[in-house]
């Protein structure tokens, strides 16, 4: 009886250490590089993703139900580069009474690449408007400009890159201008790493600001095959002092750094039906004063299939997040 309760407990244990599943309600809708807000006045959740000019769907919860409603820039970018119709990675936010949204315009593989950026008074279609580029990058830079992240912490901060010498973040003194110069402040990655997709977030009431980023292989619609065992896409993270760096995961290690295992503190990796979460964003979600992340990911069975929404809710209460129940 003894040995009974004792593995019944040991079985409870595993159980309190899995890995929560994606909330409800998300399971099939179709995305890449998700951001998401909260319009309180209409009382809906927005989420941007990757492709169509920047895919808008709209919900009245985060276990939805999620409708697509349009796109931010159905009739593409002002920016003239390959790819200005086909959008990736946005990243949203509020600032100065307005919702601003960035995003990329680039080809797979090139660096021929420019972050724009677009605002609206409420995130539905037909309101946005485009006012071009922010920054861009060519091919012999030490960064890529795609991925971007925008934080307003003591002043604007645009965190960007991708793959080559890795993550960088420079100053603006609105939303457009750029005020330090680029590549600016190295914040994560290098040496061709595989890692992108950087997002700064500040909890309330946390000393820290985290660097969040996608490490890996992402797997592609249409493959016929899957990276190594362990490396393909997952969330990692660093935390540090400033929204500038340096970051360090919990060994202590520069998420700049030249390690094997490579730097980083696993907050999401492939589990259950889902594999390959990643290209993430941060979110304060103002109905239940809940951290909130939302992803894309594959599901496990389902080899060169699509990628899916994922949302689950964050605890920092040790110092590090941790992905958790409702």
């Amino acid at each position: 009886m003894r040995l009974r309760w004792l593995a019944a407990l040991l079985s409870l244990g595993v159980l309190a250490l899995a890995t929560p599943a994606p909330l409800p309600g998300s399971e099939d809708i179709v995305v890449r590089d998700p951001a998401i807000w909260y319009n309180a006045d209409l009382g809906k959740y927005f989420v941007f993703a990757t492709r169509e000019g920047i895919k808008i769907y709209t919900a009245p919860s985060l276990k939805g139900p999620w409708t697509r409603t349009g796109s931010v820039l159905p009739d593409c970018s002002s920016i003239q580069l390959d790819g200005n119709c086909n959008l990736w990675a946005p990243d949203v936010n509020y600032i100065n009474g307005e919702y601003v949204l960035y995003y990329s315009v680039s080809t797979i593989g090139s660096q021929n690449s420019a972050i724009g950026v677009a605002t609206s008074p409420s995130m539905e279609q037909g309101t946005w408007t485009d006012l071009g580029e922010v920054i861009h990058s060519q091919s012999g830079d030490v960064y890529n400009a795609i991925d971007p992240n925008i934080i307003d912490d003591n002043g604007l901060k645009l965190a960007f890159g991708s793959y080559w010498n890795g993550m960088y973040q420079v100053g603006l003194s609105d939303i457009k201008t750029r005020a330090s110069d680029l590549p600016g402040t190295h914040l994560a990655g290098g040496n061709g790493r595989a890692a992108e997709g950087g997002f700064v977030y500040k909890p309330q009431g946390s000393p820290y600001y985290f660097m969040f980023f996608s490490a890996g292989t992402t797997p592609l619609e249409g493959g016929d095959s899957r990276p190594p065992a362990g490396s393909e896409y997952k969330v990692l993270v660093g935390r540090g002092d400033s929204a500038m760096g340096p970051f360090r995961g919990q060994a202590g290690h520069e998420l700049t750094e030249q390690f094997d295992p490579p730097t980083g503190s696993l907050v999401l990796g492939s589990h259950d039906t889902v594999y390959a979460p990643g290209g993430q964003s941060m979110f304060l979600d103002p109905v239940s004063g809940r951290d909130v992340m939302v992803y894309h990911y594959v599901r496990m069975e389902e080899v060169g299939g699509t990628s899916y929404l994922g949302i689950n809710y964050l605890d920092f209460g040790s110092g590090w997040p941790v992905v958790v129940d409702e």
